[in-house]
């Protein structure tokens, strides 16, 4: 069984699971679809049943029809059960307990975030918020999160288009990072870090990629990663469960923008998409946001003993090149 173990040395749990095994890593772009996909319709009983639907009356759960799924992720590393620690100040455990969720976004395994219907995604959007907030609502769950890995490379367990859903009894370690730094500037200057940074670069100008009335994509100024990308909402709130209904549509057109500057600017990369996120509203200094993350690069020795990200492109760089990128689509079109 899977368990969480505190690390003696720091903030994180690690959860340790020798189920999972080794999976083989693959950089490059997103590889060919396959012609079959386990998650398609039709294919509903290779899935286990369906916790939720969205799909037209007159079909029946588990049938096909359906437009989005939500189901159990396969091979969860965590599981409904209670949260126990045993050990001392040194070796800390506790079950691996927590919620994971898999939503299957089109019934087509060939569509792409970048080619759905702005409507559809839209509902994809909102089956996000509904389930976070429900996965969120139950008792002792510090930590939830959406994750879209594209590419064998980001992790990814199909090129079926889907995102993972987690709630779980413990901190993440980047969320919690983000969260104390929030908290620390707050007390110290007063008002929002996240908003703060949003309004001097949407002054500057150089690290952002495009925006729209409700959200902004920016190049971070310390990205980690090449052509690491950030959405944020420009109205601040701390937790996707609180993003307003009239914003999504805005939110779904910048989300593929994005994807389609990155696809066209870097061949089609695999990457990680990321909502960091609290629970719940009601944090005056954490700001919600999307980071979209490509995976061009390998960590090295140096990046792992010294603690630091080595970036050999600097974001605004990155977001110029996007900028180009998106105006060379407006020609086309």
């Amino acid at each position: 069984m899977p368990l969480f173990r505190k690390d003696p040395f720091g903030r994180a749990w690690v959860l340790i699971s020798p189920e999972r095994g080794l999976v083989a890593s693959d950089f490059g772009s997103v590889l060919p679809f396959p012609e079959r996909s386990p998650l398609s319709s039709g294919n509903e009983r290779e899935t286990g049943p369906e916790i939720a639907a969205v799909r037209p009356s007159g079909t029946v759960p588990d049938g096909p029809g359906w437009r989005m799924r939500v189901i159990a992720q396969p091979s969860a590393l965590v599981e409904p059960r209670a949260f126990r620690e045993e050990g001392d100040e040194l070796f800390r455990q506790a079950p691996s307990s927590g919620y994971q969720e898999l939503i299957v976004e089109h019934p087509d395994a060939r569509m792409t975030l970048d080619a759905m219907p702005r409507n559809h995604l839209v509902d994809v959007l909102r089956l996000y918020r509904e389930r976070l907030a429900l996965l969120a609502a139950h008792p002792d769950i510090r930590h939830v999160q959406i994750t879209r890995n594209v590419g064998r490379a980001a992790g990814a367990l199909y090129q079926h288009p889907h995102a993972q859903l987690l709630a779980v009894p413990v901190g993440s370690r980047w969320v919690e990072e983000e969260v104390e730094s929030a908290h620390r500037y707050t007390r110290d200057h007063g008002g929002c870090l996240f908003c703060d940074v949003l309004a001097r670069e949407l002054k500057l100008r150089e690290r952002v990629v495009t925006s729209n009335d409700s959200y902004v994509a920016i190049a971070p100024y310390a990205a980690k990663t090449p052509f690491e990308t950030w959405i944020l909402p420009r109205e601040h709130d701390s937790a996707f469960t609180g993003v307003a209904a009239n914003t999504l549509p805005q939110l779904a057109d910048l989300l593929q923008t994005v994807v389609r500057g990155l696809n066209d600017a870097l061949d089609h990369p695999p990457y990680n998409l990321l909502v960091h996120t609290l629970p719940a509203s009601g944090d005056a200094s954490f700001h919600w946001h999307i980071e979209v993350l490509p995976r061009l690069t390998r960590q090295a020795g140096f990046d792992w003993g010294s603690g630091f990200y080595v970036n050999p492109t600097p974001p605004e760089d990155a977001a110029r090149f996007l900028r180009e990128a998106l105006a060379l689509q407006e020609v086309q079109e």
